[in-house]
């Protein structure tokens, strides 16, 4: 099963790589969107009964998520980097409930009080007893 999903991403790959290039389409990243398709096709083969490996599904979805992860980061104002950690937790969150359909109210409550968490270390990150702490936040992946 695992190569006729990675030669559907390669056709995938190919046939947007040309319609790219044919429509002059400059904002699109090909990898990207070959791997979005395949794994949005394979999930509702997944929830029509057709299809029941969800690792791949995941595997392929766990990419999407890096990839929404990297572009936010890349093009949000710096000052907003210390929300990283509820961004990518929120994400992984909407990735797990897009395959099992399963909202965990607890898993919601956390989220919301990290969120809230963060948004009060951001509002009042000029604060001395607080500046230390977020700067740590938005350091957190630099100089590794």
């Amino acid at each position: 099963m695992l190569i006729y999903i990675l030669l559907g991403i390669s056709a995938l790959f190919l046939t947007i790589l040309l319609i790219k290039s044919l429509l002059k389409i400059k904002k699109i990243c090909v990898i990207c969107s070959s791997i979005f398709l395949t794994w949005i096709f394979l999930l509702i083969l997944f929830y029509l009964d057709k299809f029941t490996n969800k690792i791949i599904i995941s595997l392929l979805l766990g990419m999407s998520i890096t990839g929404i992860y990297y572009l936010v980061e890349k093009n949000v104002n710096k000052k907003l980097t210390i929300f990283r950690l509820p961004f990518i937790l929120t994400l992984i969150a909407f990735g797990y409930f897009i395959i099992t359909l399963n909202l965990l109210f607890n898993s919601i409550i956390f989220l919301v009080f990290l969120w809230l968490i963060f948004l009060f270390l951001y509002f009042f990150k000029e604060n001395p007893k607080l500046k230390s702490f977020s700067n740590k936040l938005v350091e957190c992946c630099r100089n590794w």
